[in-house]
């Protein structure tokens, strides 16, 4: 079990204290390291955050040992931490699995740390929503963002289509025209691996189609025809209309984009950070073709709507049960989450200069440099991100049991996928296992 938290009465005390900036920090007593858990990440986000890791340690004096574990894995060696009572500050913690943590009480709520507070108000609201649990705040963002459906501009030119396609049925009729014209096999690339993306690639068809899978804590995926259209449109996708290659049940988001920007795909689902690798002419020889359009909606749907997430630095028990280990780690997350020593959200803009991770910083919306740089790299569809921002809905899935369901129902939307199991019969099994699992939580 984790430490006891500190009193109500002291981490009160100690968020007035904690406001003062994070250099003050300097002054403590020899150094003091703040033991920080994150998830594997690509070269330039590793680099990114050795910069910010850097100038964090320069100015507060304190060190920082950095531990990483693979996306894929990532929860289940998290879980294992947690339970071992290993070292642990801080941690990347997504927004589905926040529920998981706060009940179990490895994560602290922060509504009583000035320190960290004094950013919500200068925070996206969507990102407020995805780090509370209870209506309690949990950390401050890493980043925010949403699944994009992206397109290959000189792919479409060819088989003779100007615009994108704003419905799914536009998809297929475009894909159908590409993949006989022989420009890509498979025109739509879509991740459908068994890995924590998977359920944020099924949420975002299911909310495109205006379906729901869980309304008021009720499962309601079974009842929504809705829903069960848009896993019928997959499935029919790949069986049928061969637009989605069959492989794409073992195709990560990595994968995805590789063939993306290879020009195997006329369209991709992805997140939208990804323009900027993609836009990147020494990556990529197409490089200036991959443009963003809103997500294509279903026949019911009167909204593009889309699955958008936020990823966190989470505070934990351990470190809130320690006056000085408290003080440390949120001197991090101040400096990494929020504004740090220079006055600016300096690991934000690091993240969106250096990778093209989108921020949850609302002043940098206003920021020219920013401005700029986002006009840039998504080619003039800073206006369509905005618009697709609109209509991002988060994953109605979020629960304390949610990492056990996603382990159970990942088989299932892969069944669907390779025609071994009905959309209508997976749905029920997932709803079932949902209520199973709501039950045995009391």
């Amino acid at each position: 079990m984790p430490p006891p938290l500190l009193p109500r009465r002291g981490l009160l005390l100690a968020g007035a204290t904690l406001a003062a900036p994070a250099l003050a920090l300097a002054q403590t007593d020899g150094p003091q390291t703040v033991n920080f858990i994150s998830w594997t990440s690509g070269e330039a986000v590793q680099a990114t955050l050795r910069a910010q890791i850097t100038s964090f340690m320069s100015a507060s004096g304190l060190r920082v040992a950095q531990q990483h574990f693979p996306w894929s894995a990532y929860r289940t060696a998290l879980l294992s931490r947690m339970l071992a009572d290993g070292p642990a500050d801080v941690i990347w913690l997504s927004d589905a699995w926040l529920p998981e943590f706060a009940e179990a009480g490895w994560v602290r709520p922060i509504a009583d740390v000035a320190a960290l507070m004094r950013f919500t108000p200068e925070t996206r609201a969507s990102c407020v929503e995805g780090m509370s649990h209870r209506g309690e705040q949990y950390g401050l963002a890493y980043y925010g963002d949403n699944m994009a459906f992206l397109y290959n501009a000189r792919l479409l030119r060819l088989a003779g289509f100007s615009d994108p396609p704003r419905s799914w049925t536009e998809v297929v009729n475009q894909a159908q025209v590409i993949r006989r014209r022989g420009l890509a096999a498979a025109p739509l690339g879509v991740p459908l691996a068994a890995d924590p993306w998977l359920i944020e690639i099924i949420s975002t068809l299911v909310f495109s189609f205006g379906g729901d899978f869980v309304a008021g804590g009720e499962p309601v995926m079974a009842e929504r025809p809705q829903t069960r259209a848009a896993l019928e449109f997959l499935a029919h996708a790949i069986l049928h209309e061969r637009i989605i290659s069959p492989e794409a049940v073992s195709a990560s988001e990595d994968d995805v984009l590789e063939a993306f920007g290879q020009g195997q795909h006329a369209f991709a689902i992805l997140p939208t950070y990804r323009m900027r690798f993609l836009n990147n002419p020494a990556r990529y020889a197409a490089a200036g073709n991959f443009h963003v359009a809103l997500m294509p909606n279903g026949p019911d749907a009167t909204r593009h709507e889309t699955c958008g997430w936020v990823r966190m630095y989470a505070l934990t028990s351990a470190a809130a049960g320690n006056l000085r280990r408290l003080r440390n780690a949120v001197a991090f997350m101040e400096a990494f989450g929020g504004r740090d020593h220079t006055g600016e959200y300096a690991m934000a803009k690091r993240l969106l200069f250096g990778v093209g991770v989108p921020f949850c910083a609302t002043p940098l919306y206003q920021d020219p440099q920013v401005i700029d740089y986002v006009t840039q790299w998504s080619l003039g569809g800073n206006m369509v991100l905005r618009q697709q921002m609109d209509a991002v809905r988060t994953k109605d899935v979020i629960s304390p049991w949610f990492g056990n369901w996603q382990a159970l129902t990942d088989r299932l939307w892969q069944a669907i996928c390779q025609g071994t199991l009905a959309p209508g019969a997976g749905l029920t099994l997932a709803a079932e296992a949902w209520s199973g699992l709501k039950r045995s939580r009391g």
